[in-house]
């Protein structure tokens, strides 16, 4: 697997995170708007203002409104909407099960695309994940691997990529230098000029323990 595939997979698990998040606040939103309306219906429905109203009085032409207009959609479900509408796009140029959500579309077609397809569709996922973590106020999902150098600079500024399930967590040089190819010396088969070096985090952690030569695509 070239480092556009596991940059794409990173990537997808990445957005997979963030869209929970976002999710998890248009649902909340959700509610909390449907506890204000149902608030309002409750004051209307008093004693006191039906009077006042079938009275003929002015009444509270707030409530009314309140009652009468089209229901609101949330900012985080805009956003969210805009969110899954790109995906669902994106999912339909790489194909996929239609019973599928589009990031499992996506997922489960990156292993089988073409290097240049898949640099593509790392590019997209990683704008969207940007994003959208910047609209949740989401910290990348990343952590330091401290006492670890990198195979390619030598500077100790590896970072593990954390999201999805730790089997798929990637390791990638803080630096984002890329690959100068033949005698770059980041030891890793299968590199491509000019991708920024990624290396799966199991690769890494058996050549630190010695268990390996070195971390591999």
């Amino acid at each position: 697997m070239t480092p556009y595939h596991l940059h794409a997979l990173a990537a997808a698990w990445s957005l997979q995170a963030a869209r929970g998040r976002l999710a998890q606040l248009a649902r909340t939103e959700s509610t909390r708007h449907t506890t204000e309306l149902l608030a309002a219906a409750t004051v209307l429905r008093s004693p006191t203002y039906g009077t006042r109203h079938s009275s003929g009085d002015h009444g509270d032409p707030t409530g009314v409104t309140l009652l009468t207009a089209e229901p609101r959609v949330t900012t985080w479900a805009d956003l969210l909407g805009r969110l899954d509408h790109r995906l669902a796009w994106l999912a339909g140029q790489v194909g996929g099960d239609l019973g599928w959500t589009p990031l499992t579309c996506i997922l489960v077609a990156i292993p089988a695309m073409s290097p240049g397809t898949a640099r593509i569709v790392a590019q997209h996922l990683a704008d969207e994940d940007a994003w959208v973590r910047a609209a949740v106020r989401l910290a990348p999902a990343t952590t330091p691997l401290p006492g670890v150098a990198c195979p390619h600079c030598g500077e100790r500024q590896l970072v593990v990529q954390t999201a999805g399930p730790t089997e798929v967590w990637t390791v990638v040089c803080a630096t984002g230098r890329p690959c100068t190819g033949q005698g770059c010396g980041c030891e890793m088969p299968g590199a491509v000029e000019g991708a920024a070096h990624i290396w799966p985090r199991t690769a890494v952690l058996g050549a630190v323990a010695g268990a390996a030569p070195g971390p591999t695509h």
